[in-house]
This record gives C-alpha cells, sequence and structure tokens, in this order.
C-alpha cells in the first residue's frame, strides 16, 4: 500500500480531514479524538489566529497563528508556552472546521461558541498554569495522609 503525504492530497482534493495526534493543542483538540479538517493555503489565505498545519521535519504539526509578519507567522499551540517563527511558504493548509470525535458535531471556524473559545484562550492558558502550579503546590505542602 502507498502512503501519500498531505501535501500531495491537499494539491490533489484541496482539502484533508484526519485525526490529531498530540496534546500541543489541547483543551481545543484532544490527542486521538479530534478529526480536523483542513483547506490547502491555495484556496484559504491565514488569518490572524487561525489553527494552520505546516511541517517541521518529518512532522506535521497543527498550531495557532498568533502574529502575522512580512515573511513568517509567529505560531504556538493552545496547551504550549513556547513561540515559534514558521516562513510563510512552510505552511499547506488552515483548518476550518473540526470534530471532537468521530460522531461529533463539526464546529467550524466561524462557530460563536469556537469565537468565544480564542477571545477567551489567553485566560483559559493562564488559568490552567495557575491550576497546575497550585496543584504542585498542594503535594509539595500537605502530608501524604492528608490527600
Amino acid at each position: 500500500m502507498n502512503s501519500v503525504s498531505y501535501e500531495e492530497l491537499l494539491e490533489k482534493e484541496g482539502r484533508v480531514m484526519t485525526h490529531v495526534a498530540g496534546s500541543s493543542m489541547m483543551p481545543l483538540l484532544h490527542d486521538r479524538e479530534s478529526i480536523v479538517i483542513v483547506e490547502a493555503i491555495k484556496n484559504r489565505k491565514p488569518q490572524l489566529h487561525d489553527v494552520v498545519l505546516y511541517k517541521r521535519g518529518n512532522t506535521y504539526i497543527l498550531h495557532r497563528i498568533l502574529k502575522i509578519r512580512e515573511k513568517d507567522y509567529l505560531i504556538r499551540g493552545d496547551n504550549l508556552w513556547t513561540t515559534e517563527s514558521v516562513p510563510k511558504d512552510r505552511v499547506m493548509a488552515v483548518m476550518t472546521g473540526f470534530y471532537h470525535e468521530p460522531e461529533g458535531k463539526l464546529i467550524e471556524r466561524k462557530n460563536v461558541l469556537y469565537q468565544l473559545y480564542i477571545f477567551l484562550l489567553p485566560w483559559i492558558r493562564w488559568g490552567r498554569r495557575i491550576g497546575r502550579k497550585i496543584r504542585r503546590l498542594r503535594q509539595r505542602t500537605v502530608p501524604e495522609q492528608w490527600i
């Protein structure tokens, strides 16, 4: 059986539907549960806050655009703290929708709840970070028999 790359599928079909692997886009996308629909860059120009597909080495990455610059994008996963610069010519597709599970409802970029998520994302990220710090602090200061 021949393996077909995302680049070939995007060139031929214009869009791809695939499962996500990894936790970098949590809580929006879940490892091996969420299914994303991405459209070729030639069909849809990336905008601020879009989730885009690009390739780093042999790995395909799906992360969010934080800033658009002249020659590159500043990109980061929703569950990450490090930002990376990705040249515009390495971005191959834009996420147009996703399912949380195969039987779930399609959520498109224009969905009101998705737009609310994008607006609240900075607070969600900081809330999750503070929550992790509190859990770690509790584990260090509370005797084991009290937990």
